[in-house]
């Protein structure tokens, strides 16, 4: 998939014997029907699914990488790191499908909202993730009602053919067990407590017995701001360089770890900081897997804390991660906490970051804000809409 989008800009003639699966190619295009020319078909599935995931552009005349589908495209001969999971998990949340009447939905989003509304949902019924026509939690319930019949009764209400059918259940499952956002037993899935960690057995029951509807994070836990954020464990720390040098060099590694410590340190003080303010505000507090979630009587606000080095790369790794870990926390972990509550999303970072960026986050309907000599500040939109929490400078 991923060496798909990378272009060889060589004119170097091909030949069969080097290259055998153009004699394929050859013998598929002497077929009188291009609807038997399956070498097409492929295509065509390809094209639709980059179109979809936002790496192409296509028209009638045609098919133009995005920035993103390059940027994806660079990871092809990359181990699969953090970061490259990282990028490819904003990708696939942010996907969209055009579920008629003008509206859309984010496929993945609503997968992984049906597994967690449905534990133990099959493989195959993971496919109703693409029925969906927009977000909302009616239309959620509507495809949950549609769990109950049998496959052959989906497909016959729903006028989806069998091999429709096929293809829909093979790829977005295969998505999130990659990404580590469910975990497979047999054909069944289970979400995992956080983006890639699962901290029980799948299909644990909760204390009273029941497996459905959403769970309480096992290692939530409600917080003083005096106690929060006092993890000192370098090691299971989500944030910070990669650690990718040889464990050979002990020099080196030692010198990266005291970096990672320090920078670990800044987090932790910028939560309890955050936290104190809220505190002060009247909210209860809770951590883990999420940096703080401040509940209030009438909504909870669901916070991720970034540091940042002097690198462009590594505001782009905060700035995903705060992303990708804000999308999910809202949805399948936080909900037991704030119950009926709406919740706001913000991301606060170290110091301010680009435009760019911050539109991007804000048009994810994420708020934004930063640490400041005397405080907290924010854009503009923060400001207000967030002024009854937080003392802005």
């Amino acid at each position: 998939m991923f060496n798909l989008l990378q272009q060889n800009t060589k004119d170097t003639p091909l030949s069969s014997n080097r290259h055998p699966q153009l004699l394929v190619i050859s013998q598929q295009k002497a077929k009188k029907r291009t609807s038997d020319q399956s070498f097409r078909t492929r295509a065509r599935g390809l094209r639709e699914l980059f179109r979809i995931l936002g790496l192409i552009f296509e028209d009638d005349f045609s098919v133009t990488v995005k920035p993103l589908g390059y940027q994806v495209a660079a990871t092809a001969d990359q181990d699969v790191t953090p970061t490259v999971i990282s990028l490819w998990r904003t990708v696939i949340v942010n996907m969209t499908h055009d579920g008629g009447d003008g509206e859309t939905s984010h496929p993945y989003q609503v997968l992984l909202r049906l597994v967690a509304k449905q534990p133990g949902i099959t493989r195959a019924k993971c496919a109703l993730a693409l029925e969906a026509r927009n977000d909302s939690e009616g239309e959620l319930e509507r495809i949950v009602k549609l769990l109950e019949l049998d496959e052959n009764l989906i497909q016959d209400q729903l006028g989806i053919s069998a091999s429709n059918w096929d293809n829909a259940k093979k790829i977005l499952p295969r998505f999130a067990e990659q990404l580590g956002d469910v975990q497979k037993i047999g054909q069944q899935f289970y979400l995992s407590d956080a983006p890639g960690v699962l901290k029980r057995s799948p299909g644990e029951p909760d204390k009273d017995g029941s497996k459905k509807g959403p769970r309480k994070p096992q290692s939530a836990r409600a917080v003083t701001a005096d106690a929060i954020a006092k993890s000192g464990d370098v090691d299971a720390w989500n944030e910070g360089e990669d650690m990718g040098l040889p464990e050979v060099d002990v020099e080196a590694t030692r010198a990266q770890k005291a970096r990672l410590k320090e920078r670990l340190r800044r987090h932790n003080a910028i939560v309890r900081e955050l936290a104190k303010e809220l505190e002060a505000e009247g909210a209860e507090l809770f951590e883990d897997p999420f940096d703080c979630l401040a509940c209030f009587s009438d909504e909870g606000l669901l916070i991720e804390v970034k540091t940042l080095i002097a690198s462009e790369q590594d505001e782009r790794l905060r700035v995903r991660d705060a992303l990708a870990q804000l999308l999910y926390y809202e949805s399948f972990v936080t909900k037991p906490l704030v119950k009926k509550r709406a919740i706001r999303k913000i991301a606060c970072f170290e110091r301010c970051i680009s435009d760019a960026h911050v539109n991007w986050l804000q048009g994810c309907d994420i708020f934004v804000i930063w640490r400041v000599d005397d405080g907290f500040d924010g854009t503009q939109q923060s400001r207000n809409e967030l002024a009854g929490h937080f003392g802005f400078g």
